[in-house]
C-alpha cells in the first residue's frame, strides 16, 4: 500500500531529489553539533520550558520519575526513543500504569509482543489475530473487523486519557533557532496527550535538533512520504511554550489550556559517542522506516530481523554500538544480506550494509582474511535467507492444503 501511494504522489513533489539532498546536508551539520544542542537548550528554556539533558538510559528513566512524581496514571504517545529506553516496563515495575495512545501501540502492549515496524509497531497482526488478542483482554467476543476494533480500542483509551493528568510524548524535531518541538501524527490522540493539564513531558535524541523551521519541515514532509505515501500527515502540531494569555490588564498568565509545564528531556544513550565515530551517518536516519519496505532479510524474518525496537540493518547497528544487548545485535547482523536494497531506498541514502560489513568483521574472530570472510557472511547470509523462504513458503502450501481438505 505505501508503495502503490508512493508511486501515485511522487509526481507531485517534483523537487523530491533535491529535497532529499538539502535534508542529508541538514543532518550533516547538525548531528554532534554541540553549539547547535546547546542553541536549542537555550532558547527552549527561554520559551519556559523545562529542559533536561539525560546521558543514559537510567539517567533518562530517573528524570521522568521525578516529574510524574505521586501520579499514578500516565498516558503516552508513539515514541521510538521510549520503546528504546524501555520507559512503559521501567514506569510499570514501580507501580506506575502507562497507557499507550496509539492504536497500533496499545495492541502491542495489551499482545505483550514486540512491534514490527517504527511507524506500524502492529502491522505483522491480521485482523483475526488482533480480535483474538482483544477478546482475551476484554474477555467479549471481538470481530475480526477494523472499525469496531478501532472503535473499541479507542473509547477504551479516551477513559485512560480522561483520567490522567500527565502525558508523555516523543518529538520529530526540535528547532534550534525557535526553541519549538514538532510532533507529527495520523491518529489525533497525540494533541489529547499533549494536553493533560498537569504536565507534557517531551523525550527526544540528541539527534532530533534542526537548525530553523525549513529545515524541519523539509524533513516531515521527507518523513510522511516515505513512511506513509501521502503528501502530508494529518497533524503536524508546533509547540513552542505553554499556552499563555494576557487578556485580563496585560497581565501574562501561563497554562491557561492544556498543561501547565512542559519538560523536555534529550537524551543521548550513546549517540553522542556514534556522531564521533566512523558510523556518523546511522543517526541520519530519520525513522521513515521505508528501509524495512524494501529489506528481503526484514520480509522474511520479521522483528526477528533486529532487537527490540530497534528493527533491520540500522536497528541492529545501532544496537551493537550502544552495547545494548550486542551479542543479540551480532547475531542478526549474520542475516544481513549485503544487498544494498535499504541504502537505495533510504531517503538520505544512509550506508548500512558497508556499516554491517564492518562490525561483522569487528566483531569476530579473524580466522580468514577480511575479503574472504566477507564472502563467507555474504554467502552463508543468502544461503540461510532462502531456506527461511523455502520453509515459509512450505508452510503456506501446508496450509493450503489442509484448508482443501478441511472444505472438502
Amino acid at each position: 500500500m505505501v508503495r502503490k501511494r508512493q508511486q501515485a504522489n511522487i509526481h507531485r513533489i517534483p523537487d523530491l531529489e533535491g529535497r532529499k539532498k538539502r535534508l542529508r546536508r541538514t543532518r550533516k551539520r547538525a548531528i554532534g553539533n554541540e553549539a547547535l544542542l546547546k542553541q536549542a537548550v537555550e532558547n527552549l528554556r527561554q520559551n519556559g520550558i523545562k529542559v533536561y539533558r539525560a546521558d543514559s538510559r537510567d539517567e533518562a528513566i530517573s528524570l521522568v520519575v521525578r516529574e510524574i512524581a505521586d501520579n499514578k496514571l500516565v498516558v503516552k504517545s508513539k515514541s521510538n526513543l521510549t520503546k528504546e529506553i524501555a520507559l512503559t516496563v521501567a514506569l510499570e515495575k514501580i507501580g506506575i500504569e502507562i497507557i499507550e495512545t496509539d492504536i497500533g501501540d496499545r495492541i502491542i502492549q495489551i499482545s505483550g509482543g514486540v512491534p514490527s515496524h517504527p511507524t506500524g509497531p502492529a502491522s505483522h497482526l491480521t485482523k483475526h489475530d488482533i480480535a483474538d488478542i482483544l477478546s482475551a483482554h476484554f474477555r467479549q467476543k471481538v470481530e475480526p473487523i477494523a472499525e469496531p476494533i478501532v472503535e473499541l480500542l479507542r473509547d477504551e483509551i479516551s477513559t485512560y486519557i480522561n483520567r490522567s493528568t500527565i502525558g508523555i510524548t516523543g518529538a520529530n524535531a526540535i528547532v534550534a533557532e525557535d526553541g519549538a518541538i514538532l510532533l507529527l501524527h495520523n491518529e489525533g490522540n497525540i494533541i489529547q496527550v499533549s494536553m493533560r493539564p498537569g504536565k507534557h513531558i517531551i523525550l527526544a535524541g540528541i539527534d532530533k535538533i534542526y537548525q530553523n523551521m525549513e529545515d524541519a519541515m523539509n524533513m516531515l514532509k521527507l518523513q510522511t512520504f516515505c513512511a506513509t505515501g501521502s503528501l502530508a500527515t494529518s497533524f503536524v502540531n508546533i509547540i513552542s511554550s505553554p499556552s499563555q494569555t494576557a487578556d485580563i490588564e496585560k497581565q501574562l498568565i501561563k497554562g491557561v489550556h492544556g498543561p501547565r509545564e512542559l519538560c523536555v528531556i534529550l537524551v543521548d544513550n550513546h549517540r553522542g559517542d556514534i556522531a564521533r565515530s566512523e558510523y556518523k551517518d546511522l543517526l541520519y536516519c530519520i525513522g521513515c522506516g521505508q528501509c524495512l519496505l524494501a529489506c528481503p532479510a526484514y520480509s522474511v524474518y520479521g522483528n526477528r530481523f533486529g532487537v527490540d525496537s530497534q528493527l533491520g540493518g540500522r536497528g541492529l547497528v545501532y544496537s551493537v554500538l550502544s552495547s545494548e544487548a550486542s551479542v543479540e545485535g551480532n547475531k542478526g547482523l549474520d542475516l544481513c544480506l549485503s544487498c544494498r536494497k535499504c541504502q537505495q531506498n533510504c531517503p538520505l541514502n544512509i550506508d548500512i550494509p558497508s556499516m554491517v560489513t564492518k562490525l561483522r568483521l569487528e566483531n569476530r574472530r579473524k580466522i580468514l582474511g577480511p575479503h574472504l570472510q566477507t564472502a563467507y557472511d555474504f554467502l552463508r547470509a543468502h544461503i540461510e535467507w532462502v531456506g527461511n523462504v523455502i520453509w515459509n513458503e512450505a508452510l503456506l502450501l501446508l496450509s493450503d492444503w489442509r484448508g482443501r481438505q478441511i472444505n472438502g
